[in-house]
C-alpha cells in the first residue's frame, strides 16, 4: 500500500464503493416525504474503504462567507405569525490525505448553506459541505435533495446581517457623495469583492491589506530586477 500515491488509493476506494443506500427520510409536508443519503450514510460507506487503503480525509479550513438573522411571516385564517431563523453560508476546504506521506494530499473546496431556528445553521451548513466534499471526491451519486429539512415557501427577510471578519452586526454608512449604503447593498458589495460579507470598517482594513500586499510585491519585483541588473 505504501507505494501507491493519493490518486491511486482514492481511486481504488471509489473502485470499491458500493452504492450507498437512502436511509434519511425527508419531510416536505402535508404528509409527503422522500428519501435521501444522510452525513453518516456516506461516512459509513467511506470510512472502512479510507482505513483500507491508507487515506485520512478532514476538513482542512473553514470560512464564514455570509451570516444573517431572517425573519419570515405566515398568515393563516387572518392569524399572522412570524418566525426567526439563522442563516450560515460557509467555505470549506477538505483535505485527503496519503497516510504513509502525510506531505502528499488532495484537497477539494465545497460552498454550504444552512439554515436553522434556533443556532444549528452553522452545524448543518459543515454537515452538508463535509457529505458533498466525500461525495464529490469518491463520486458517490445520490440523485436527490441532500437536505435533513426540506425546503418551504416561506418568504425571509433580512433582520440583520453579520460582518465575516469582527463578527458584529453590518450597519449601514453614509457615502461620500451623501446617499446612504444599504446593507444589502454592503452585504453583495463585499461578496463580490472580498468574498466575503463585510462591515464598513472591515472593508477598508481588507482595502489596506491589498494595497499593503500589492506594495510588497512591487518592492520585490523592483528588487529581483535590481539584483539582475547589478549581475549583469
Amino acid at each position: 500500500m505504501s507505494e501507491k500515491n493519493i490518486y491511486q488509493r482514492m481511486a481504488a476506494i471509489t473502485a470499491d464503493l458500493q452504492t450507498v443506500a437512502k436511509n434519511l427520510s425527508v419531510e416536505t409536508g402535508r404528509g409527503k416525504s422522500y428519501k435521501a443519503v444522510s452525513e453518516r450514510d456516506i461516512i459509513d460507506a467511506v470510512k472502512p474503504l479510507e482505513i483500507k487503503h491508507g487515506v485520512y480525509s478532514y476538513p482542512a479550513e473553514r470560512h464564514v462567507l455570509e451570516s444573517q438573522i431572517l425573519e419570515s411571516e405566515n398568515e393563516y385564517q387572518g392569524n399572522v405569525t412570524k418566525k426567526t431563523t439563522f442563516y450560515e453560508r460557509i467555505k470549506t476546504v477538505y483535505r485527503f490525505c496519503n497516510i504513509d506521506n502525510p506531505a502528499e494530499y488532495i484537497e477539494t473546496t465545497t460552498f454550504a448553506e444552512g439554515i436553522d431556528s434556533q443556532d444549528k445553521g452553522s452545524g448543518k451548513a459543515m454537515t452538508y459541505a463535509d457529505k458533498y466534499a466525500l461525495m464529490k471526491a469518491y463520486k458517490i451519486s445520490t440523485g436527490d435533495d441532500p437536505d435533513q429539512t426540506a425546503s418551504t415557501d416561506d418568504r425571509y427577510t433580512p433582520v440583520s446581517v453579520i460582518c465575516a471578519d469582527c463578527g458584529s452586526v453590518v450597519e449601514p454608512v453614509t457615502k461620500r457623495d451623501g446617499t446612504a449604503w444599504k446593507v444589502n447593498d454592503m452585504a453583495r458589495f463585499s461578496q463580490k469583492k472580498y468574498g466575503r460579507c463585510l462591515c464598513a470598517t472591515c472593508m477598508k482594513a481588507a482595502e489596506k491589506k491589498i494595497a499593503n500586499d500589492n506594495a510588497l510585491a512591487a518592492a520585490a519585483v523592483e528588487a529581483m530586477h535590481g539584483d539582475a541588473g547589478d549581475r549583469i
